[in-house]
């Protein structure tokens, strides 16, 4: 089967881990290069509870523009897959601008909202070399 979407090999995935999707609990991840975030996502360890859960990235203390994408709580389940991306049209959120890194900035993934989750949330940013 082909790809949906061609990736050059000048695209890297880098991951984390959050606790949970609980407000005040982040993932952090550092750019291992110069390049442009194309795709940010979060997929569950365990369900949401309580209510939905927004997740906001930002790279060095800016906020990605279209970088926020909401993790809903009803029907949640283990493996649920949420992101934003420049090229998805399948994505939760598209995402625009203020989303170029340089190597060591830090790439954080903020969860607010009234949501909790009693197991980790994978965490992950696509960067292409740039």
């Amino acid at each position: 089967m082909a790809l949906p979407y061609a990736h050059p090999l000048t695209d890297e995935a880098v991951t984390s881990t959050a606790a949970s999707v609980a407000t005040g609990i982040a993932g952090v991840i550092r750019a291992p290069f110069k390049g442009k975030l194309i795709a940010v996502g979060t997929m569950l360890g365990s369900t949401v509870a309580t209510a939905d859960a927004t997740c906001t990235v930002s790279i060095a203390g800016t906020a990605v523009t279209g970088g926020s994408f909401v993790i809903t709580q009803s029907g949640s389940a283990i493996g649920d897959h949420d992101f934003a991306s420049v090229y998805d049209p399948n994505a939760n959120a598209t995402i625009t601008g203020a989303n170029l890194v340089n190597e060591n900035d830090v790439i954080k993934f903020a969860f607010t909202g009234s949501g909790t989750g009693g197991g980790n949330v994978h965490c992950y940013a696509v960067i292409r070399l740039g």
